[in-house]
């Protein structure tokens, strides 16, 4: 017959042995009657392929960089440019189609301008 408390005993240290485990990150979570626990993600569980939160924060970056471009230049210095980078190279075409103005760019330049004057 089967001891029930070996059997407890051997999946807590089973447990334990898993977040001693270098290759799992132990994460808390709250439980629905407040009791704080471990549980143990491994490493390919607690990444996303894809950073969306960075990539969402480098596109506000790079939104406003061009709106602020676009409000210190002005809109005709700021075409002219572009379409000089237009006619260079590989790079500086791929550059002028990400600097190109786009509506929420010349939106928040025109409220930048107020703040720069």
């Amino acid at each position: 017959m089967a001891d029930v408390n070996r059997d407890r005993f051997n999946q807590r240290v089973g447990v334990l042995k898993k977040k001693a485990d270098p290759n799992v990150r132990v994460v808390r979570r709250v439980q629905e009657d407040g009791l704080v626990v471990d549980v143990a993600q491994t490493k390919s569980a607690a990444r996303s392929l894809l950073p969306i939160k960075g990539l969402i924060a480098t596109g506000i970056i790079f939104l406003a960089f061009k709106s602020f471009l676009l409000a210190e230049l002005g809109e005709t210095e700021y075409l002219e440019r572009i379409d000089g980078m237009k006619t260079g190279s590989a790079m500086e075409v791929a550059a002028a189609f990400l600097l190109d103005m786009d509506p929420a760019t010349q939106a928040i330049a025109n409220t930048l301008k107020t703040f720069l004057n």
